[in-house]
């Protein structure tokens, strides 16, 4: 576990970061505009020593591992005429890491990866901090990070679902300001290997902001967080759940994996919570010392340090997007499912 002087530390490594905007993207023939790889840029593994050990026991990964993987993903993306991507090595090795250095699985990933950002542009476009309905959201809280780690060096996901204006608030912006934050964390080499533990406070959530979803945005979001995203979500917990929605709750958790709804907590309050995760973690209004405001100042700040690495990402395209037979299958069997369920 990490200690909390530990967790200060690996924060303060994340704020201190140079500005990484040099990130170039590949080459690619069939694509208008070009870019250029930097032959001189050297990938270099910034993980701490205790996050390579977890990643060498999870992951399967050690420095001759990850050397070799990184440099046959960026000579197949070079040669894919089909793609253009980044080609750095902060972003590739996520993809190995997320398919524990299974070359062929990671090249599946990363082309599955793209070819959700494309298809599902309105989820990924302008992921921009500055941006003001984004920033309006992160300011009422819907979804921020919270600025130490856990006990076990993961950074923590908080949302109030609550503050959801179903007025002007879309499900297009609920994915987007989810997409800025993990893009924005995992540039920090230290999340992609250690993960992510959330928490969401259901208070005041009711069937105003839950229509506003279609049946197909849902299915198409959890396959997107669960099976594309290249994060890891080990621990994930719910509060103030409304028992009106618990049926609903339910059916959603089966379009999950097993093994993420077995990370899946809910507590009836904060109380409860305060079991689990420590409360010198949390916001003050939820019995920690530190203001909701002043966590979410602090993770605006932190987003402003990768803005132009996330905002390059939308640069990123793919010609082949026919390979949607299997996914779509999914999504009509979901949909049929979502038309047998009653709410009364």
């Amino acid at each position: 576990m990490a200690s909390s002087s530990q967790s200060k530390e690996l924060l303060q490594n994340e704020t201190n970061k140079d500005d990484i905007s040099k990130i170039v993207l590949g080459t690619n023939n069939n694509i208008e505009e070009e870019f250029t790889i930097n032959k001189n840029e050297v990938y270099t593994c910034s993980l701490s020593s205790e996050g390579k050990k977890i990643a060498h026991k999870e992951l399967n990964e050690s420095d001759r591992v990850r050397e070799q993987g990184v440099q046959r993903l960026q000579q197949w993306v070079k040669n894919n005429p089909n793609i253009k991507c980044r080609h750095d090595g902060n972003f590739l090795v996520r993809f190995l890491r997320m398919k524990k250095y299974k070359l062929e699985e990671s090249e599946a990933l990363l082309e599955k990866y793209l070819r959700i950002r494309q298809e599902n542009s309105a989820w990924f476009r302008n992921l921009d901090a500055l941006d003001p309905q984004l920033n309006d959201m992160i300011n009422r809280g819907y979804f921020f990070a919270l600025p130490e780690r856990d006990d076990y060096g993961r950074r923590i996901f908080f949302s109030v679902a609550g503050s959801i204006d179903p007025t002007k608030d879309t499900a297009a912006d609920m994915m987007r300001i989810m997409q800025l934050g993990f893009e924005s964390l995992l540039e920090d080499e230290e999340n992609q290997v250690r993960g992510f533990t959330y928490i969401f406070d259901e208070r005041n959530v009711g069937f105003d902001i839950i229509s506003l979803w279609t049946p197909q945005e849902v299915a198409k979001a959890f396959q997107c967080c669960e099976k594309t995203i290249p994060l890891r979500h080990k621990e994930i917990h719910f509060i103030n759940l409304p028992s009106a929605l618990s049926a609903l709750f339910e059916f959603a958790k089966a379009l999950l994996s097993h093994k993420i709804r077995n990370r899946f907590q809910v507590h009836n309050n904060e109380l409860k919570l305060h079991e689990k995760i420590p409360t010198r973690l949390l916001p003050s209004e939820y019995g920690g010392k530190t203001p909701m405001s002043e966590m979410i100042e602090m993770y605006k700040r932190e987003l402003l340090l990768v803005r132009n690495n996330v905002m390059l990402l939308e640069q990123m395209k793919i010609n082949n997007t026919s390979k949607t037979n299997k996914f779509e299958k999914t999504i009509n069997s979901i949909n049929r499912n979502f038309r047998k369920l009653e709410i009364d």
